[in-house]
């Protein structure tokens, strides 16, 4: 069965990659040897992510840990891993306070930073239905949590009902529950993604025939 799979990059690092030590993953042998059947032929994974910005990491060189990580990707997997970028849109609008700070009683709103992601939901969902009316795959598998593509995968579903979907979810435990239901009632098949998985899945410290290496702080 002729699969893609689609990675909602933000969501699986919220998800679960967030504090771990497991950042530096192979997600086409952590699909292709891991999650799904063996029957099953990888077509493509793509990856849809957005370069994060300085001001927005507690530690300033969380860029270029991802550019590295990025490259690394590509390097490792030219023809079956495609990565595409979004981007993070930044403003510092006032936000009112949900509790007086004590020590200033009189503010009532705060200037902050706020980011938000920009067009990786909606590049995900259009590639997931072009990629229905295009017969690029006999099986598409999302992994995301996020209730936002619920209306890609339904178009899908509806219009291509001999197409077969699943739903691969970064969240945290094993519990079925977890996976959204709005999501999970458009597919075939849904399981949570497993840290065991990940673990399993990680990229060379070196990538072979490259001088990329596993950054020393996901070590």
């Amino acid at each position: 069965m002729r699969t893609v799979v689609y990675v909602d990059g933000y969501n699986l690092y919220y998800g679960l990659l967030r504090g771990t030590k497991l950042k530096w993953l192979d997600l086409v042998a952590l699909f292709e040897s891991h999650v799904l059947a063996p029957e099953t032929e990888l077509i493509e994974v793509r990856y849809y992510t957005a370069p994060v910005l300085a001001r927005m990491c507690d530690d300033p060189e969380s860029p270029r840990r991802q550019r590295i990580y990025l490259q690394a990707l590509r390097r490792m997997h030219p023809l079956r891993l495609k990565v595409i970028e979004g981007k993070i849109a930044a403003a510092t609008p006032y936000q009112r306070l949900v509790e007086a700070i004590p020590e200033a009683p009189h503010l009532k709103r705060v200037k902050v930073f706020h980011f938000n992601e920009k067009k990786s939901d909606v590049n995900l969902a259009a590639d997931l239905i072009s990629g229905a009316w295009t017969d690029a795959y006999e099986q598409a598998v999302v992994c995301s949590n996020d209730t936002d593509l619920e209306a890609a995968l339904e178009t899908v579903r509806t219009h291509h009902p001999t197409l077969r979907l699943g739903v691969v979810a970064p969240v945290p435990g094993s519990d079925h529950r977890y996976i959204a239901g709005d999501l999970k009632q458009h597919a075939h098949w849904a399981k949570p993604l497993s840290m065991t998985h990940l673990s399993k899945a990680q990229l060379p410290d070196r990538i072979p025939a490259s001088a990329i290496h596993k950054p020393l702080a996901w070590g």
